[in-house]
């Protein structure tokens, strides 16, 4: 038999070239069967109708981890990568509604896990007040037998509260924790170079210290009294009691059960969740038996939109550390969220120009970051103000450049327990010369045009000269910022230097040192806004900038990283020069001007 192979080697490579085809079509196939899927889910779950409401339901808010600024809606975002049906200013919109329809009958409150900052707590509980306001019941209880005191924070507002006999109830008070990194950089070598203009400037503290610096300790005692106040207030009010003695049973008695919790007044009965239901039907009026109808805030949120109209209120989101150009939304492609001077330039500008928009509100939630892209951002915000009010919303936090930004409106808006202020800047840099030398047996030899031409290489210490130089540099900077906080506030940059030095200030405190103009949430700012545009607030259409990237924008910030991580990683394990250069990257990022919130914020 005769082949059209004429030797073994060619039919080999045929066969090789055969079998490299057949793999790669079936690849393909695979991605593109794999996309189809997800396309075909992203419309059916788009055309899912939401279930009518029914009349006489009870509307169930389950309430558990963070309650995101803003969330995307997109089907994919929501069904593969856990992202939240509703945002925090949906959950308000739907309570507010939820209120006077006349289809709700009652609101049942379920908060487990809660891990939002309490500026949002702030908000949430605000809106449960204001349903609570139209007469109908609100009865809250656990869902996984612990209660802490962000929980309760929450339960608290109801008319009734129940928790599992056996359940957890955390009652002693709250704590906040820093980490520093000073014996490690001892031990490895690291020399820190740093520059800070503020004596409350603590960003760099875990970096040159073991242990948090007196004025560093001050801000941050303040902040965790205030967080105690609001809580204990609350508590007092919501159950008849003292708050002092509220506060003394936190302080002494350290509650754990829930068989403490309901000795001392703190919950009404010990049920389990059948029981709950049972009291939920006899609150309105259902009879023994009786199935009680449920509607999730989920389902509820999703039917109520927000009016259409043609005065519109641009909202634009500056949400995380602030940097230099692309936004990044955090969760699959990264850690946490980036807010990109480039994209919130942009978003500004859009805002600006859509048809219709009145007014602009910036809502900030952000601890600041690279000074120059705070200060492009500002110049935006200020040019958005000579056409059209622009009222600043402050969320969680807010300070250092988020502050720097905040200058540009002209009414600042923000919660009690609001992070503000933090006015100061610092440069850090590294000198990793002996843990290269010493410990990967690197050296270094350099040709220089002049003495100072290689201080930011990263591979020796700096002199004192040219600290000196970079001293004055950060000193520029602080003044820039006194001098941008003086002209918008009505003071004098002495003034201004008094209430910053890197302080963290509370939004209590920063409205009675004249940083804040008025304590309440983002709808406060909405009706500020609409006020100062002689619009009717409650004929207004919020719009929102930028965009929440969809399932698919993100799984292509993904590939992007992954394909500069393996890139990363080959180039590491393979050249010493690759890791010297990474090193260098990271001294650059580092070697900018910050002005940034000294610490990161978890109170519990």
């Amino acid at each position: 038999m005769d082949l059209p192979f004429e030797s073994l080697p060619e039919l080999m490579k045929f066969l090789k070239v055969l079998t490299a085809s057949t793999l790669g079509a079936l690849l393909a196939f695979g991605v593109v069967a794999f996309f189809g899927f997800l396309f075909l889910i992203a419309l059916a779950a788009a055309g899912d109708s939401q279930p009518p409401v029914r009349p006489g339901s009870v509307l169930v808010m389950d309430l558990s981890g963070a309650i995101p600024e803003q969330v995307s809606g997109d089907p994919l975002t929501q069904m593969l990568l856990d992202e939240a049906s509703y945002d925090v200013h949906d959950l308000q919109r739907a309570l507010e509604e939820a209120a006077t329809d006349d289809r709700i009958d009652a609101l049942w409150v379920r908060p487990f896990n809660v891990t939002e900052s309490w500026a949002t707590l702030e908000a949430v509980r605000r809106s449960i007040d204001t349903f609570k306001e139209s007469g109908k019941p609100v009865i809250a209880s656990g869902r996984n037998f612990y209660t802490g005191e962000a929980e309760y924070y929450l339960a608290s507002a109801a008319d009734s509260v129940y928790m599992d006999p056996e359940a957890i109830f955390e009652f002693n008070g709250f704590a906040l924790t820093s980490m520093f990194y000073k014996g490690l950089f001892d031990k490895l070598g690291v020399e820190p170079i740093i520059i800070r203009a503020g004596d409350y400037k603590g960003a760099v503290e875990p970096y040159t210290r073991e242990s948090l610096s007196p004025e560093n300790r001050e801000q941050l005692q303040a902040y965790i009294d205030d967080v105690e106040s609001l809580f204990v207030n609350a508590v007092a009010d919501a159950r008849g009691m003292v708050a002092d003695e509220v506060e003394s049973m936190m302080d002494n008695d350290n509650l754990f059960s829930a068989v403490d919790a309901a000795e001392h007044g703190f919950i009404d009965d010990l049920l389990f969740n059948d029981q709950v239901r049972e009291r939920v039907g006899a609150a309105i009026g259902l009879d023994e038996g009786e199935d009680l109808t449920t509607v999730s805030m989920t389902t509820y949120a999703a039917q109520v939109r927000a009016a259409s109209s043609s005065n519109r209120i641009a909202v634009v989101h500056i949400s995380g550390a602030i940097m230099a150009g692309s936004s990044e939304a955090g969760g699959l492609a990264t850690s946490g969220a980036m807010a990109g001077s480039d994209t919130i330039i942009k978003a500004i500008r859009s805002a600006r120009d859509r048809r219709g928009v009145q007014a602009m509100i910036i809502r900030i939630d952000s601890p600041g970051g690279l000074a120059p892209a705070a200060d492009a951002m500002l110049r935006e915000v200020e040019i958005a103000s000579e056409s059209m009010p622009v009222i600043i919303s402050m969320g969680d936090i807010a300070a250092s450049g988020g502050y720097w930004i905040a200058t540009g409106g002209e009414h600042i808006v923000a919660e009690a327990t609001t992070l503000t202020g933090s006015i100061g800047v610092f440069s850090m840099f590294f000198d990793l010369s002996a843990p290269l030398e010493d410990r990967l047996g690197l050296s270094f030899d350099t040709v220089e045009s002049g003495p100072s031409a290689d201080m930011f290489s990263g591979y020796r210490d700096w002199t004192r000269a040219e600290r000196a130089s970079l001293e004055r540099f950060t000193d520029i900077t602080y003044q820039a910022f006194l001098e941008k906080v003086a002209a918008a506030r009505g003071m004098t940059t002495d003034e201004v230097h008094e209430l910053a030095r890197g302080r963290v200030w509370t939004g209590t405190d920063a409205v009675d040192v004249g940083l804040v103009d008025e304590l309440g949430g983002f709808e406060v700012a909405v009706q500020r806004a609409a006020e100062a545009a002689a619009l009717d607030p409650e004929d207004v259409q919020l719009i929102s900038y930028p965009s929440t990237p969809s399932f698919f924008e993100q799984l292509g910030m993904t590939s992007a990283v992954m394909s500069r991580t393996i890139a990363t990683w080959v180039g590491l394990t393979t050249r010493p020069d690759a890791q010297v250069e990474m090193l260098r990257s990271e001294l650059e990022r580092h070697g900018q001007v910050q002005a940034r919130m000294p610490f990161d914020v978890s109170v519990r």
